[in-house]
């Protein structure tokens, strides 16, 4: 019998200790891509530099990181991830921002789409038009 009374009185006496509204959230997320720089041409075997602009609307996001993502000969994803962490919502009021430079190798003639992903659905879009080898 003290078993069965220790069972249902220990639910009510863990949760008794935790704070009346506190509420945790922590969780990885994508984060907007913000800004894309990309030449406007190359020619096969060249080295390109794209630079990308990154970011998380509050100061619960941390630990920001872009990622370049080919998908296939003339597709390229840029993508942004950052850990959000907060306890009752309380975020300061500070837009979060990353840049990275990634390097591309241009590999055969053609036009080349650089895809900015973002969560709110809006994509930024640049083109790299890549010329035949002299």
């Amino acid at each position: 019998m003290k078993k069965l009374v220790f069972i249902f009185a220990f639910p009510l006496l863990f949760t008794s200790c935790l704070k009346e509204g506190s509420n945790y959230v922590s969780y990885t997320g994508y984060i907007n891509i913000d800004q894309m720089l990309v030449p406007d041409t190359a020619r096969v075997g060249d080295v390109v530099q794209v630079f990308a602009r990154g970011g998380a609307p509050n100061g619960c996001w941390s630990d920001l990181e872009l990622i370049m993502t080919k998908q296939n000969d003339s597709l390229v994803y840029i993508t942004g991830i950052g850990h959000f962490e907060s306890t009752d919502g309380i975020c300061t009021d500070i837009y979060q921002i990353l840049d990275s430079t990634f390097s591309y190798k241009a590999m055969k003639p053609g036009t080349i789409k650089f895809v900015g992903q973002s969560p709110n659905d809006s994509l930024r879009v640049e083109s790299l038009i890549v010329l035949p080898a002299r």
